[in-house]
């Protein structure tokens, strides 16, 4: 609920700043950050770091971006001890930006490398049939052999060459 809470405050407060693509960059950036550096939460947690030495840890975690809305944003987290929660802030205010925009994300693993005629060929497929933006991260995996398996939102489709030869396999009951 909290997370849910500031993150809608975050977004139409963005929106009446005009900040609203930069923040959702930053919120972005953040979020893979907490992912990235498990120890960022540790430290915005730690009892003993003051509020502008917490205020400078989450600034930095946005750099090279900047915006004066989520700078403002910051200081009401903080302000309001609700720092544990700011990556949980992040991956709502990505869910309610996403949803905003019509924009549904997407994971292509792959076993190799995609060249850019055919990644932008099967995205604009995918926007076709969904009637909205793909936004996708890209995963080489050479694990599953050859083909493609693509993730949107909740459904999957795996199409690897790993998955074909586990489906013979089990068909042959080996």
């Amino acid at each position: 609920m909290i997370a849910t809470r500031y993150a809608a405050a975050l977004l139409g407060f963005a929106k009446k700043e005009n900040q609203l693509e930069e923040v959702y960059a930053i919120a972005k950036s953040v979020a893979a950050n907490f992912v990235q550096f498990p120890k960022l939460r540790a430290a915005l947690e730690h009892p003993m770091l003051t509020t502008d030495k917490k205020r400078q840890l989450i600034l930095t975690a946005t750099k090279p971006a900047q915006s004066a809305a989520f700078e403002r944003f910051v200081s009401l987290v903080l302000a309001n001890g609700r720092e544990a929660y700011l990556h949980s802030m992040m991956l709502k205010f990505a869910d309610l930006y996403r949803a905003e925009k019509n924009i549904f994300s997407g994971k292509l693993t792959t076993a190799y490398a995609v060249d850019a005629l055919t990644e932008k060929q099967l995205i604009a497929i995918i926007e076709s049939r969904n009637q909205g933006q793909l936004e996708i991260e890209k995963v080489i995996d050479p694990a599953i052999l050859g083909g493609f398996m693509l993730e949107i939102d909740n459904t999957r489709w795996d199409a690897s060459m790993k998955r074909q030869l586990q489906t013979i396999k089990n068909e042959l009951n080996f």
